[in-house]
């Protein structure tokens, strides 16, 4: 046996003889957030003798310590949606349905009423193995240790604290520079008599270190004082709004590939359900997939239905230890949708079953009885929808929206305000031949997406570069040479250099927000397939004299573009693509890198560019995702020694 924990972020392993455990149980469950309270409940239900330990003096993580009292997407279903019922009838708080302390209060009358046994203001310091086996783990709680014996012990801290402990392979942050997306302030204010909540996202920081951690959140909260302007402030939450973190290699991932090209594993834990919320803007460093799916086809938040494998909560050749909430095995991209308050609800609930049929029959999680699971997770209702349907235009959050600020409502009281009419949820069929003509309107992203996926390739090559050379209407023309450009036909060159050329603020409408301009569509694709030639029309980007076309001043900050008042947007992404695109073509054709590092070196240096596309403060989401490209280029440039 021995004892594995961190010191100074490294794990530390401890030979120890046999422990006489303080408490014993069958599941763990560390963390009392969405999934890890949720989880509790369930295994109890299940018959299982639960433990839940959390770190605050709080259960129920963003839904309560969060402010976050409204849903996103996700999929309805479970025991959750009773606590829901019984706060759309109280009438003693603020707001009907979603203030923090009545969701507070049924989640803790449901696990008193399970058996669960709570233990609040403890902090797990080590974790007890037995070969690769975690049989417990070791507790403080701010005056004693305690050690707690456990069959299947569940990592529900969302940011894999339990996980890093251990020696499974862990992934921190971004693919291509290991940073986070922009995380969010949460504040609580009252204006014209009605309660409303904002997120307001913030700069990027390592959550995973204290001082960033501290100097971050402090200069965010002092960023979002403009909300004090003609509002009073209720609250601000207890908890950063921390979206992505760890994840960790494990028996199964869910992966963003699989999710694009409509791969499903044999074995489902739940289903969730959301777009690639991909909070942040700089989308010019993305993975090129991932470029492909929301820039050059424009489909951002098209919503999946996502099916989260089993062994994606099993982290790789370690037994005894599950995670619940969004640390699980996946990459970034997938874990922007695998994050849902309505789903991490259900997570966990899925979760509890599982671990109790473990624990009580003295097995792993992905040796239980699946179809037994299947069949007790589906009655219950919290496994989800497992339709073969998978992409849908859903406009039903936009709608929402639309109305609270309609009737001037709290979010809880538009929602029922929503009729079944006002629930629009498109399924979407990538069929080339049938999304053909879409390239004709200034929403062809459908019809762009099915030309990638269509199993004839070259016939389709065909037909777009046919109609992109007869084609009469412009809009149609540069559609074609964009599908044929994604497909990486160079036929494309010509109409993607004149599209830039003529650049302008078009953007294409397919989604209900973040929609993509044409012109840094076409920049983006000339990085793929343009040659030397193309240098001086993308460096030509770059001037300060750019600035001065029209195209930059004429849209008003809009939900359709996703844009913000401190941040012009249409500069920030010609410009990130542009830089991006000369990488690419100075890589692809072996040009001097130390050249164009001492450029970008100098184009940077006096902090102009930085205040040409913001003027916002240190610290804000637009400043911090401009200066985090400017660090990216200046490192993936640097020569090599």
């Amino acid at each position: 046996m021995f004892l594995s924990s961190l010191e100074n972020g490294k794990v530390t392993k401890t030979a120890c003889n046999a422990v006489k455990f303080d408490e014993c149980c069958n599941v763990l469950c560390v963390g009392a957030g969405s999934a890890g309270a949720n989880a509790a409940d369930s295994a109890a239900r299940e018959g299982a003798d639960v433990i839940l330990l959390e770190l605050g003096e709080n259960i129920g993580g963003m839904p309560v310590c969060g402010n976050v009292t409204s849903y996103y997407y996700g999929q309805s279903g479970g025991s959750y949606e009773e606590d829901d019922r019984k706060n759309r009838k109280d009438t003693v708080f603020l707001s009907n349905m979603r203030q923090w302390e009545q969701r507070q209060i049924r989640l803790t009358e449901r696990l008193l009423s399970s058996g669960v046994r709570i233990l609040c203001r403890h902090s797990v310091i080590g974790l007890y193995f037995e070969d690769n086996r975690v049989i417990g783990v070791l507790a403080f709680d701010g005056k004693k240790e305690i050690s707690i014996k456990a069959d299947i012990t569940v990592d529900a801290t969302s940011d894999g604290h339990l996980i890093r402990m251990t020696e499974a392979k862990k992934h921190y942050g971004r693919p291509n520079d290991g940073s986070f997306v922009p995380f969010g302030v949460f504040l609580q204010f009252t204006k014209n008599g009605s309660l409303f909540s904002k997120n307001n996202d913030s700069g990027i920081m390592d959550h995973y270190c204290a001082k960033d951690f501290s100097e971050k959140t402090i200069m965010a909260h002092a960023n979002a004082s403009y909300m004090l302007e003609n509002r009073e402030v209720v609250g601000c939450a207890l908890h950063t709004g921390i979206r992505e973190g760890l994840t960790y290699e494990g028996e199964d991932a869910v992966l963003y590939e699989n999710l694009l090209l409509n791969k499903r594993p044999e074995k489902i834990l739940f289903w969730a359900y959301s777009d690639l919320d991909r909070h942040g803007s700089l989308r010019a460093t993305e993975e090129e997939l991932f470029q492909n799916w929301w820039v050059i086809a424009n489909l951002s938040t098209v919503t999946i239905n996502i099916p989260v494998p089993m062994g994606s909560v099993v982290p790789k050749g370690i037994r005894g230890l599950i995670t619940a909430g969004r640390c699980l095995s996946c990459d970034t991209y997938s874990q922007s949708a695998v994050r849902m308050n309505r789903d991490m609800f259900r997570m966990g609930e899925c979760l509890g079953i599982a671990t109790a049929m473990a624990a009580l029959n003295g097995k792993d999680l992905l040796d239980i009885d699946y179809a037994e699971y299947l069949a007790r997770a589906k009655k219950r209702g919290c496994y989800g929808d497992d339709t073969d349907e998978s992409f849908y235009f859903d406009n039903t959050y936009g709608i929402y929206l639309n109305k609270m600020k309609a009737l001037g409502r709290t979010p809880d009281k538009a929602y029922e305000a929503l009729s079944p009419a006002d629930h629009i949820c498109e399924p979407i069929t990538f069929d080339v031949d049938r999304n053909f003509d879409l390239l004709k309107t200034d929403a062809p992203g459908k019809a762009i997406w099915s030309c990638y996926l269509a199993p004839d390739r070259d016939a389709v090559r065909e037909r777009l570069s046919q109609e992109m050379q007869t084609a009469d209407d412009t809009l149609y023309r540069y559609n074609c040479a964009i599908a044929l450009g994604l497909l990486g036909d160079e036929r494309a060159l010509p109409v993607l250099r004149e599209i830039v050329q003529n650049r302008d603020c078009f953007f294409f409408t397919d989604n209900r927000r973040s929609n993509q301009f044409r012109s840094a569509v076409a920049v983006c694709l000339l990085g793929r397939l343009g040659t030397e030639t193309d240098l001086p029309l993308l460096t030509e980007l770059l001037s300060a004299e750019e600035l001065d076309r029209p195209m930059y001043h004429t849209l008003k900050p809009n939900y359709l573009y996703h844009t913000e008042p401190d941040r012009n947007f249409v500069y920030f992404a010609m410009l990130t693509h542009a830089c991006m695109s000369i990488y690419k073509i100075h890589r692809r054709f072996g040009l001097c890198m130390e050249q164009l590092h001492r450029f970008f070196h100098a184009y940077f240096e006096d902090g102009s560019v930085l205040r040409r596309v913001t003027d916002a403060a240190r610290g804000s989401a637009a400043y911090e995702e401009m200066n985090s490209f400017i660090e990216h280029m200046l490192n993936i440039t640097q020569p090599k020694s």
